[in-house]
């Protein structure tokens, strides 16, 4: 179950996860840390009771954690709810965490540290333009796999394709190893009209203003320097908090950047995986076809 944030992945999953009489397992790379809640929309304590989840609140924002650290805890539990219920259900809007846990990571070398001073030398003279462009030369379909408007992911993308002599397609498009042979695995999305999801987006920023996501932020920005908080939700209001902004301004940047980062989200739905995208109005019909015979 993934597909944008503010979407309702999180009911649609916990619906079926009863239906299928299984638990759901954690794919947002947010919704992990232990400190983060409301700006990570993290599950509420009534709907986890509801349905177990595993890989919620478990790493406090001081550890280091990825993609592949989840994968290595939450693979084997994704298969023992295989074996033991016959389904596993993983929800969130990180797609890469999800490769991850199915797919494995993408075995890349490590980083040549003179090529990566290089690019890092042209940027801090140039700007990401000319980095871009040559990006683009070498593999002008480099856009469906890192995000052009990401000057580190722009700068790694080119460092890859320089030292391995090879587009990204070649790179990233490679055929993955498949943990879990012979499970049907179904990609599901909950859709929306682009207007009405942006509007979810925006009721979601106001109520969680609401729950109290300012005193959140305020009492997290003394660790405003940690990886974990360089997110949208914080990093606006720590900018408030330091002068930069009103209170107003931030939350509506908020808004904006949830806005953004929810199309690249669907952008990557699309074509990482083969999503079916169910209407709501649809969405009961849908899971029918999952009900257990007996």
């Amino acid at each position: 179950m993934g597909g944008p944030t503010a979407s309702g992945k999180t009911a649609a999953a916990i619906e079926v996860a009863q239906l299928l009489r299984t638990e759901i397992v954690n794919v947002d790379s947010r919704q992990v840390y232990e400190e983060l809640n409301i700006a990570v929309a993290k599950p509420s304590d009534a709907e986890l009771s509801t349905v177990k989840h595993h890989g919620i609140g478990h790493v406090p924002i001081k550890y280091h954690y990825n993609a592949g650290t989840h994968a290595e805890i939450f693979r084997s539990i994704t298969q023992e709810l295989l074996e033991n219920n016959g389904y596993a259900v993983l929800c969130g809007g990180t797609g890469l965490y999800i490769e991850a846990i199915l797919y494995g990571m993408d075995d890349l070398p490590e980083a040549d540290p003179d090529l990566r001073s290089e690019i890092l030398d042209q940027y801090v003279a140039n700007g990401i333009e000319p980095l871009l462009s040559m990006l683009l030369q070498l593999d002008p379909q480099a856009g469906k796999f890192v995000r052009l408007d990401n000057p580190q992911r722009v700068m790694r993308a080119l460092e890859l394709c320089i030292q391995l002599r090879k587009p990204l397609s070649a790179i990233y498009g490679q055929e993955k190893v498949q943990y879990f042979p012979g499970v049907n695995i179904q990609f599901v999305g909950i859709e929306h009209p682009r207007e009405l999801l942006y509007d979810r987006i925006n009721q979601r920023v106001d109520a969680m203003v609401a729950m109290g996501l300012i005193d959140e932020a305020r009492l997290l920005h003394p660790q405003k320097e940690l990886k974990a908080l360089q997110t949208v939700g914080y990093s606006e209001l720590f900018a408030f908090f330091e002068g930069q902004s009103t209170d107003k301004e931030a939350i509506e940047k908020i808004k904006q950047h949830t806005r953004n980062y929810a199309k690249r989200q669907i952008t990557y739905f699309n074509n990482r995986f083969s999503t079916e995208w169910i209407r709501p109005a649809d969405w009961v019909d849908f899971i029918r076809k999952f009900a257990p015979s007996s």
